[in-house]
């Protein structure tokens, strides 16, 4: 019995990532932006992006958004950053974002532990300047945690409604820097131990997509292995077993890259088909039963991923 090559391709999942991969170059905000060029075709006319994390205190994540965020206010007019943060907090920092005055630092000191990072504060520093040089048309932080719930289910749909609602005051184009909430899951499944089912519900990327159709735009933060840093600990998280997706992902080899699942062709059709499991890290983590997501294919979850190899721990905001 012979196979033909077709065949043979249709059998490598990981070698059609590569070869459908756009490769980036660096994760340092400062660099050019050629190589995320790709990405700016992929958002087009979309009016809210929503950028989830595969886990928190990477410092790799926290400077490719800061990167991702660049491209979408220098070369496609966004002018809101939304985060899940106290809504007060971030309210006091958009103040600061406008005027320069005060601590930045300090606003945040009551915050999550993933907010008080070097890295996050850089995305600080450079939203400022970019509105002391543009003072007529700042860029604008809103935070999305305004409500006191037990029930996730009411966070999801009121961080859904927060961004919904500054959008129409404010007109503009909005970056949404999550966890996972801003993956399309309409019936996302968070299992916080191996066998576990997990609470199936909708997530605030569900309701966005709902509301706005192809103008929310979902795209998602994934890597392979590393070291983390939760609570000011720095955490090892080794290879994904073989049955997540971030496993399929991290083997085609190449140390950063995006994938744009809506590309078609056999990459994207092997992720679009076969569902989705997810790692979470943080604020939860045992390396020895992993939390993860399910609840339907990548190409549900997100539009386009990028993927990094191997993280690194935030550092601590001095």
């Amino acid at each position: 019995m012979t196979t033909d090559a077709n065949d043979r391709d249709m059998s490598r999942p990981t070698e059609r990532i590569t070869g459908a991969a756009h490769p980036l170059d660096t994760t340092d905000p400062a660099a050019p932006l050629t190589d995320l060029e790709p990405l700016r075709e992929v958002v087009g006319d979309a009016s809210v992006v929503g950028l989830a994390r595969g886990a928190h205190g990477a410092r790799e994540f926290g400077r490719m958004t800061h990167r991702v965020l660049r491209l979408l206010v220098e070369r496609l007019g966004f002018r809101s950053l939304a985060i899940e943060a106290d809504a007060r907090t971030a309210a006091a920092v958009d103040s600061w974002l406008r005027t320069g005055r005060g601590d930045v630092a300090s606003l945040l000191s009551n915050d999550h532990s993933w907010w008080r990072t070097s890295e996050f504060l850089e995305v600080l520093h450079w939203m400022r300047a970019h509105n002391g040089h543009r003072p007529d048309d700042p860029v604008r932080l809103v935070g999305l945690v305004g409500v006191d719930a037990v029930d996730m289910s009411v966070h999801e749909q009121d961080f859904a409604a927060t961004i919904l609602r500054w959008r129409d005051e404010t007109g503009h184009r909005i970056l949404y820097w999550s966890g996972s909430h801003s993956a399309v899951g309409h019936a996302r499944s968070v299992a916080w131990t191996p066998g576990e089912g997990g609470d199936a519900d909708r997530n605030a990327g569900s309701y966005l997509r709902e509301q706005l159709g192809a103008e929310y735009l979902s795209a998602g933060l994934t890597f392979h292995h590393g070291t983390v840093d939760l609570d000011g600990e720095p955490v090892r998280v080794p290879a994904p077993p073989s049955d997540f997706t971030d496993a399929v992902l991290g083997d085609a080899g190449l140390e950063r890259y995006l994938l744009d699942l809506r590309a078609g062709g056999a990459a994207t059709e092997h992720l679009a088909d076969a569902p989705a499991k997810l790692r979470l890290i943080g604020p939860r983590y045992d390396p020895t039963r992993p939390a993860s997501m399910s609840g339907g294919p990548l190409s549900e979850f997100f539009d386009v991923v990028l993927h990094t190899r191997e993280v690194t721990p935030t550092t601590p905001a001095r």
